[in-house]
């Protein structure tokens, strides 16, 4: 055999097997990159602006009214806006389904929880309250309720919310994806209905205060994610694009006329829902409002970014406001409490403009790693390219 063709088979054979050791990250890094491509800049942009609300409304004094607004529709939004991307036709049963869900969403709130308990050790500040409530205590709240207390990740509740939501949303598919149109809706109504009555069995659970693992939260929560699949599916929100800037105003003034302006405090996560005809109404207005204002803005690289990386901002929003109201106390003297004690809007708006900056700031080693796995995915393409020649 000439030696140049020898050397030639030698270093296809060298590429060749460095491609196959890399392929499985490298496989992952690429796919992950291609969904980037594919993603809907009006999703992330809305997914964006109900990032902002949802911090905002852990800042601003609870039950005043822009308060109550944003309870209305921001937590809602996130179910709808999970609808809108959620594909029970890909799944060939409940096996493959859940194989690939708990490592979308329980994973990640295992991963949440444990990290701010590291975090909570460390500080003897965080540390006090959660000793103080006990082992047992923060167990049944971590894992039963799924709604870590003193870890400041309480928000966390909506991944396990989300999850059996998707998992109700799979089998009501299941049962009446191919059903005539009426059937659907009126299923629909009828999972609304027993939403928003459901903590009527509480008094008689033998175990806990309430059904465990936010099962409550998740009967409403599937019925804006089963309304987001159905939007979707009907695909006519890009083309309202054009009535969008008559649109927005026009939602957003229904929305609060049917929310705060008719009701007070609502909330999704402790099922609270007073006058639940009006609550439903108010918040598919706020939630439609906020997709008028993602057409228009969607251009924003800003927001998208935000809303790309929704779920880690999402997690770290407790400890950056709490951060920055340290910071005012030891500045001024003056123990502020979220939510609680504010002293007013502008102030509520500075600590979010600080907070939501100190999120980004704590997101950026999560976006090296990002680079560092998109320059992994190009270095796969290029071994590829070169094996193919």
């Amino acid at each position: 055999m000439p030696v140049m063709e020898a050397k030639t088979i030698a270093e296809k054979t060298f590429v060749t097997e460095k491609a196959a050791a890399a392929t499985p990250a490298k496989e992952n890094a690429s796919a992950a990159a291609s969904r980037a491509l594919s993603r809907q800049p009006e999703i992330d942009t809305a997914k964006g602006m109900a990032l902002m609300a949802t911090v905002l409304g852990h800042i601003l004094l609870l039950h005043d009214w822009p308060s109550n607004w944003i309870f209305t529709f921001h937590m809602p939004a996130f179910f709808f806006l999970s609808g809108m991307t959620f594909k029970p036709e890909r799944y060939s049963g409940y096996g493959h389904f859940l194989k690939e869900k708990w490592k979308k969403r329980l994973i990640p709130y295992l991963v949440i929880v444990g990290a701010a308990f590291l975090v909570c050790m460390l500080r003897p500040s965080y540390r006090l309250p959660v000793l103080a409530d006990g082992w047992r205590t923060q167990l049944i709240w971590s894992f039963y309720y799924t709604q870590p207390r003193n870890l400041y990740v309480g928000q966390a509740w909506f991944l396990i919310a989300l999850f059996l939501a998707e998992l109700m949303a799979y089998s009501w598919f299941k049962l009446f994806g191919k059903r005539h149109f009426l059937i659907k809706c009126y299923s629909l109504l009828l999972l609304a209905v027993i939403a928003v009555h459901i903590r009527r069995i509480d008094p008689f659970l033998p175990v806990g205060e309430r059904l465990p693992w936010k099962m409550d939260s998740a009967l409403c929560a599937a019925v804006f994610l089963l309304a987001g699949w159905g939007i979707a599916k009907w695909g006519g929100i890009p083309k309202l694009r054009p009535m969008a800037p008559f649109l927005f105003p026009l939602f957003t003034a229904l929305s609060f006329y049917f929310g705060p302006r008719l009701f007070g405090y609502v909330n999704i996560c402790d099922c609270v829902y007073v006058g639940a005809p009006y609550y439903y109404t108010a918040a598919f207005l706020g939630i439609a409002a906020l997709m008028m204002a993602a057409l228009l803005l969607k251009g924003s690289r800003f927001l998208r970014f935000c809303g790309r990386n929704s779920l880690p901002l999402f997690a770290l929003q407790t400890f950056a406001i709490y951060l920055v109201i340290e910071a005012i106390e030891k500045a001024t003297g003056t123990a502020y409490i979220p939510m609680f004690e504010m002293p007013g809007y502008k102030a509520c708006l500075a600590v979010f403009a600080v907070a939501f900056g100190l999120m980004l700031l704590f997101l950026w080693p999560w976006q090296l790693y990002k680079a560092g796995r998109g320059r992994k995915a190009h270095e796969y393409n290029e071994i590829n390219n070169r094996n193919k020649q």
